[in-house]
């Protein structure tokens, strides 16, 4: 949360605002251009840093903008309303706020007053379809790349979710990393069904980290309750993230020149002792459980320099 100040995180406009600029300063791709390129070693690290902020910064903002909506108290219009404005002015379909948030995003991210009352994982299907109806572009992207169906699933709404995927909507790659990570079980599952097994395990970042590491990762971090990111992590294992081949692949990577690659449970445990992270995890009943499944899915522990921590 400290990546956002206090007035911020009260004002909804304001939180998309700063998010945008917060995403667009430290996302990953925009620190890796701007460094030198002899800094390899000392790069690898500073990719990694990178990647954890970036990552905070989209959880953080992710937790505010729910607690904001549930505090919300007229909601976002429904599909009737949604259907009046869209008789007066048409052209409102496909138009982006400053922001580059269109209607279709809001709608699939919002609860309505009426249609939501007492059920924040709906989002507004119903306006949505209006709004498709009316010709709006299902894979419109605002300026980080997010789509309708990237709102709706890191805002928990499975219904809207669930209607825009069978609408044709295309999962991204970074859709389900953050789900993963931020312990968004209901939607991470809905989008997992949707994607073929070939998809699921070709998803990997930059440092060739698949689903598990960042379901793990959210884990040590707890965005949500426990339960939650223990369901991710169990829903990548059952859509065949088999841990023992995360491993192999992240040796064959090091041998390969890419010392950044780090076996899942060694980065899992890492995550675990860092001194930023939640403390005292290393006495966590819940995180040890963690490692002990791991280890009865013959993951084998790599010790791996300078990640392992000593």
């Amino acid at each position: 949360m400290e990546f956002f100040a206090a007035d911020v995180r009260r004002d909804s406009a304001k939180l998309r605002r700063a998010y945008l600029q917060l995403a667009l300063r430290y996302h990953p791709d925009k620190v890796n251009a701007s460094r030198s390129p002899h800094a390899d070693r000392e790069g690898s690290l500073e990719d990694r840093e990178a990647t954890e902020v970036f990552q905070a910064i989209q959880a953080a903002y992710e937790e505010l903008s729910a607690s904001l909506d549930g505090r919300r108290g007229p909601g976002s219009p429904g599909p009737r309303e949604v259907r009046r404005l869209l008789r007066i002015r048409p052209a409102l379909a496909e138009q982006t706020d400053e922001l580059g948030v269109s209607p279709l995003m809001f709608a699939a991210s919002g609860t309505p007053a009426k249609e939501g009352k007492g059920d924040h994982g709906r989002g507004s299907a119903a306006a949505c379809e209006v709004l498709l109806e009316a010709k709006a572009s299902l894979e419109m992207r605002n300026p980080l790349g997010w789509t309708a169906l990237t709102w709706a699933a890191l805002r928990a709404r499975k219904e809207a979710s669930s209607f825009l995927l069978q609408k044709g909507a295309e999962v991204q790659d970074n859709d389900l990393i953050v789900l993963a990570f931020t312990g968004n079980s209901e939607t991470f599952s809905v989008l997992l069904q949707a994607c073929g097994d070939e998809k699921v395990l070709a998803v990997r970042d930059e440092k060739e980290k698949g689903l598990l590491h960042f379901a793990l990762t959210g884990l040590a971090y707890l965005k949500r309750p426990a339960e939650s990111h223990e369901d991710c992590v169990d829903l990548a294992i059952q859509a065949r993230c088999d841990p023992a081949g995360e491993d192999r692949r992240a040796r064959q990577c090091r041998e390969g020149g890419m010392e950044e690659a780090v076996p899942v449970l060694c980065h899992f445990v890492q995550c675990m002792s860092e001194d930023w992270a939640t403390s005292d995890l290393d006495q966590s009943a819940t995180h040890l459980a963690m490692v002990t499944k791991m280890l009865q899915t013959q993951t084998v522990i790599v010790f791996v320099e300078p990640f392992w921590p000593m």
